[in-house]
């Protein structure tokens, strides 16, 4: 890091702390405190994202994150990037307070076309899992020419994923003999369970509550068993961030009644084999081997 970015950087950590050791503070404390409801870590959470998105607004990387070789730029893209991972990481910490059981995030499992990588998944093992939730977080502040993303940006493509990714785990029990009939009805049975939890950065000029609701609203009466929506916007004093409350019509839900519809699905398989997991159910046949198919990106 140059001179000049070191001494803004420090001037950041003084106004507005140190994203990582953020982080670190924040996990330790859902760990220690034993905290499992997202709300009690509501305001953490914001003061994070704040700090993150005033190194991005600055141009400047956090000190000591990011590859050292790196330029400045791209150390900063990188960290910037990773705020998903993050969201996935503190929801994965506050299922296992919930449950008591090991909560992986960002776990590979096996899909009945291909494998994918699950930000939140139980138990954790590539092989079917119950339980799969994808995380997002989405809105970003501009920075120098580059204009503000919007909470809803690319929502088709990121849409279509999650309507792909549900449908293809729940395939893959999928044998010859397995017939789906009534659509709504061998969803709402089949397994994995499909979640999505979405965190959101309000753009004060175009992005709607109400129709972050509908869209999510929609892929629930369609494809997935629950989702739940965290979004938030700048206060009016521009010091920080506060969040937007749901409509009180809204039948999608806040994250912390999904967190509890997931845990109590997990806390529901648990019993029928005491203390063990339940083995995964393999298929016999299989349409895709694949393992013969290029890996992810």
């Amino acid at each position: 890091m140059l001179a000049n970015d070191e001494s803004a950087a420090k001037r950041l950590e003084e106004s507005v702390g140190h994203p990582g050791e953020m982080l670190a503070a924040l996990k330790d404390r859902i760990q220690s405190d034993g905290i499992w409801l997202f709300q009690a870590i509501e305001a953490d959470y914001l003061a994070l994202m704040w700090s993150l998105d005033r190194y991005r607004v600055a141009g400047v990387p956090p000190r000591g994150m990011g590859k050292a070789t790196s330029t400045p730029h791209k150390r900063l893209e990188a960290v910037y990037r990773t705020k998903g991972n993050w969201f996935a990481d503190l929801l994965a910490l506050l299922l296992q307070n919930r449950t008591s059981q090991h909560i992986a995030p960002r776990q590979r499992v096996q899909g009945f076309s291909q494998t994918h990588q699950i930000d939140v998944a139980w138990p954790a093992r590539e092989l079917d899992p119950f339980v799969c939730a994808e995380t997002k977080v989405t809105g970003a502040p501009a920075y120098g020419t580059t204009p503000a993303r919007h909470a809803m940006s690319d929502w088709s493509n990121r849409r279509k994923e999650l309507k792909f990714a549900a449908t293809d785990l729940k395939l893959y029990r999928r044998d010859v003999d397995t017939q789906i009939d009534h659509w709504g009805v061998w969803r709402e049975a089949a397994m994995p369970k499909t979640y999505f939890l979405w965190a959101a950065r309000m753009h004060p000029a175009n992005d709607r509550i109400v129709k972050m609701v509908d869209e999510a609203q929609a892929l629930v009466n369609t494809y997935l068993d629950g989702a739940g929506i965290f979004a938030w916007k700048e206060n009016e004093r521009r010091t920080g961030y506060e969040p937007v409350a749901l409509p009180p019509s809204a039948q999608v839900t806040a994250l912390d009644d999904v967190l509890h519809r997931i845990a109590a699905e997990i806390n529901r398989q648990v019993p029928q084999s005491g203390t063990q997991i339940p083995p995964p159910v393999v298929p016999k046949t299989r349409a895709v081997q694949p393992e013969s198919l290029l890996p992810d990106e």
